[in-house]
């Protein structure tokens, strides 16, 4: 291919993403807008994330979540070696990301606590935009357990139920990560508080509905968050995150 001809193509290629990043969504909100977000940074470190790649491959059926939000929970667990306590993971669906965080922390003592319904999305309220509760039921217990089989999973507990409502007597002390992806304003706010109090200093809680339409409720809850032991980053995949200090 000649340089010219190459160089065409490339800017040919730009011209499409710039019109792509124009694209406005409908505004549920019109205190949180959407628009199509294409980053100009292309480092794909996942590429060459042999193990990562393996197992992605082994469990990209069984989530929802793009391979940059998994790579992302893959290394923020992979970087939490020196830090105490266990993983929970509230909206499992079929298991995909729960058998990556799973995975990620086989070298550790963590247990990976993954909690869901099994029977769709609950708590909706006024907060939320689309999500009336009863979405995401086409799963169930048995089909996270086939997969975290599958991929070797030996530090894994699965809990069925609304977390917390349903969990009285379950007893974690302490969180390094929590995974809250359950699309709505109140069930987001309950895990939150209860992951929050037992989080530990440099742990991380990672809301993954953050930056996706329909998902307005999370959004908001998180936008209301002031906290004074944590740091919040807006990720450009769409997480939202939070980091305790202290």
């Amino acid at each position: 291919m000649g340089k010219k001809y190459e160089k065409q193509l490339h800017n040919e290629r730009e011209q499409l993403i710039n019109v792509l990043r124009q694209t406005t969504f409908f505004q549920f909100d019109q205190e949180i807008i959407h628009k199509q977000v294409i980053p100009y940074a292309s480092y794909s470190p996942w590429e060459t994330d042999s193990e990562f790649k393996k197992l992605y491959d082994a469990v990209k059926d069984n989530t929802l979540v793009d391979i940059y939000r998994s790579y992302e929970l893959w290394t923020l667990v992979k970087n939490m070696k020196t830090i105490e306590g266990d993983i929970l993971e509230v909206g499992v669906w079929r298991g995909g990301t729960g058998a990556i965080l799973s995975k990620a922390s086989e070298d550790s003592d963590s247990k990976v606590y993954l909690a869901d319904t099994f029977t769709g999305v609950v708590k909706a309220t006024e907060e939320d935009t689309v999500y009336r509760g009863g979405e995401h039921s086409d799963t169930s217990d048995r089909i996270v357990n086939e997969l975290l089989e599958k991929v070797k999973s030996k530090n894994s507990v699965v809990l069925i139920g609304v977390f917390p409502d349903d969990f009285p007597n379950l007893k974690i002390e302490k969180i390094k990560l929590c995974h809250i992806d359950v699309d709505t304003y109140q069930s987001a706010k309950d895990i939150f508080e209860y992951s929050w109090a037992r989080l530990e200093v440099g742990g991380a809680v990672v809301f993954d509905d953050y930056g996706f339409w329909t998902c307005e409720g999370i959004t908001k809850y998180f936008n209301s968050l002031d906290l004074t032991d944590g740091f919040k980053i807006h990720n450009l995949n769409g997480h939202g995150i939070i980091i305790k200090t202290k």
